[in-house]
């Protein structure tokens, strides 16, 4: 599929969470809810979003202690050991799988993860001798007193979401048999946005970055004697951006990530980056595909 601007730009906001209304935020990106939708659905039927799937916030869920925490690493089967993990750790959220080059340099396997048992699940994961140059990183903690409880109802609404993820306000409604106030009512307390961080659950996209004809979102490894704030100077305006804020990858190399769009785009960047002085473009991580792990949400909600 041959992608605009304005489709990632679509596909960023359904990566941050699903569109049952019109809403400031997309209407400040230009967007009324048919384009939005009508964009997705492009999408959808290019094979760039591959499905939707409801994942859930456990923290407020569950209440208690928890880590939200990312795993970076390199493994020769990449799907095997994501498969392994997810085996291993009940709350895997998300799947990342890249392709780097050279091979032997970069993370080509990342995953999330919620824990409420972050030190022992910390050191399987450092053990496991299928990954190489493992990084487990704190990204958050999480501290709920108390569990959500959820009435049968809201139980129900959230089912009928995980068999039907990429269901609308309307078709919510008509199944159910109720107004639009009631759905609006459900959403608003149980959907998880940064303006209700106790909101249980979210719809993700699956993402299939090789059907992609145009474009692709990589990662650049840079060795250099410059400290991240020095990079982060001489890369202003340029529309690269620091990731994990800088901190070395395999405590060797600073990562900036940007959106390339083609081939010359990509030499472009490349040689942008070699021209700065004491940087050496060390390899490239491009991130060929995301799954949504949603296995375990079924058994978490209950009955």
């Amino acid at each position: 599929m041959l992608l605009q601007p304005i489709h990632i730009q679509a596909l960023r906001y359904a990566e941050s969470r699903p569109y049952y209304y019109e809403d400031p935020g997309l209407t400040a990106a230009g967007f009324s809810l048919a384009e939005y939708r009508k964009l997705i659905a492009q999408l959808c039927a290019g094979g760039i979003i591959h499905s939707f799937h409801l994942t859930l916030m456990v923290p407020p869920l569950l209440g208690g202690t928890w880590v939200w925490a990312g795993i970076l690493g390199r493994a020769e089967h990449p799907y095997e050991t994501a498969h392994r993990l997810t085996t291993r750790l009940p709350f895997v959220t998300e799947i990342l799988i890249n392709s780097c080059f050279p091979a032997n340099i970069g993370s080509n396997l990342a995953l999330l993860f919620f824990s409420r048992d972050f030190e022992n699940e910390t050191r399987f994961i450092q053990n496991l001798s299928e990954l190489h140059d493992v990084e487990v990183i704190k990204i958050a903690e999480y501290n709920y007193p108390v569990t959500l409880p959820l009435s049968s109802e809201e139980k129900k609404f959230i089912r009928f979401l995980i068999e039907s993820p990429d269901a609308d306000a309307e078709t919510i409604s008509a199944r159910f048999g109720q107004n639009p106030n009631w759905v609006r009512s459900k959403i608003d307390r149980l959907l998880w946005t940064d303006k209700n961080p106790s909101g249980i659950f979210r719809i993700q996209p699956s993402i299939d970055w090789s059907k992609a004809e145009n474009f692709g979102h990589f990662h650049f490894l840079l060795e250099t004697g410059h400290r991240p704030e020095q990079i982060g100077r001489l890369l202003a305006d340029q529309n690269f951006q620091m990731v994990m804020g800088g901190k070395p990858l395999a405590g060797r190399y600073i990562t900036v990530e940007a959106d390339v769009w083609g081939i010359p785009d990509l030499y472009q960047r490349i040689d942008f980056l070699e021209k700065l002085q004491g940087v050496r473009v060390a390899g490239l991580i491009y991130n060929q595909e995301l799954l949504i792990n949603d296995y375990w949400v079924v058994k978490t909600i209950g009955d």
